[in-house]
């Protein structure tokens, strides 16, 4: 596995479901920040936001570069900011390997993290926004693929992946890790996969729901997790009201980026 902030990656969840342990069950809030990085914070944002996007490279697909002016900002969410130094921009070329859930689940471990050797995943760039004083975190990426064809490939088979898994285990980064993926159903249909997912390591356990759209020839994913819980106003704004709002966000950016709206 490959390192950097990945969108929905299960390096980013172990690493998110470690921190709230280590944080005696409240997952870990950002520092505030002084003046002078708050500024530096919201003219990167503003800089980002605005800056103009080519159409893409001579094969049809954008790179990091371009995809990275199209990831959620803190203008998108109230009170969310992010570290442009922490980005990600390397795509996945080593499998994470499952060692209990069968075929079903590596599918959907494979598709989650689009990996480059089954999908030829030309670019991906990742973002961690995060809010003081809240336990929860927004994950934004998107992925570059060759074709159309491939980023649909990716999608239906984590639609399938989804579906026919359960459960699964795995080690990252040296933790045992178990997944429990089940999908949002007002979120999947043609080109699209919502679904939530609780992931437990060392024992500790952590809830992400996650929004894929097909865009063109890239993926947009958006992800909010969190702590456990079983509050129906979190989880109606994790799974729902928040969730597709910022997917619907970065959506709308790559339509535009790639000439589709």
């Amino acid at each position: 596995m490959l390192s950097g902030t990945k969108g929905v990656s299960i390096v980013v969840l172990t690493a998110a479901v470690l921190a709230t342990a280590a944080c005696g069950g409240s997952a870990k809030k950002a520092p505030a920040p002084s003046p002078s990085a708050t500024q530096a914070t919201q003219t990167t944002q503003t800089a980002q936001t605005t800056a103009p996007t080519s159409a893409g490279s001579s094969s049809g697909s954008l790179t990091a570069d371009q995809l990275s002016k199209l990831l959620l900002t803190g203008t998108d969410e109230a009170g969310y900011t992010y570290d442009a130094s922490q980005d990600g921009n390397s795509v996945t070329s080593t499998q994470d390997v499952v060692t209990a859930g069968g075929s079903a689940c590596q599918t959907f471990v494979d598709a989650q993290e689009a990996l480059s050797t089954k999908y030829g995943t030309t670019a991906e760039v990742d973002r961690q926004l995060t809010k003081p004083n809240d336990n929860h975190a927004i994950q934004s990426s998107v992925m570059a693929f060759p074709s159309a064809a491939k980023a649909s490939a990716m999608i239906t088979d984590l639609t399938a992946g989804i579906k026919g898994c359960k459960n699964l285990s795995l080690s990252q980064e040296g933790a045992s890790v178990s997944m429990e993926p089940s999908a949002i159903p007002e979120l999947t249909k043609a080109g699209q996969v919502g679904y939530i997912d609780y992931m437990t390591a060392n024992g500790k356990t952590e809830l992400m729901a996650a929004d894929l759209v097909q865009v063109g020839t890239t993926v947009s994913v958006v992800a909010i997790d969190g702590p456990l819980t079983n509050d129906p106003a979190a989880l109606q704004q994790m799974g729902g009201t928040q969730l597709s709002h910022l997917s619907d966000v970065q959506v709308g950016r790559l339509k535009t980026a790639q000439g589709l709206s």
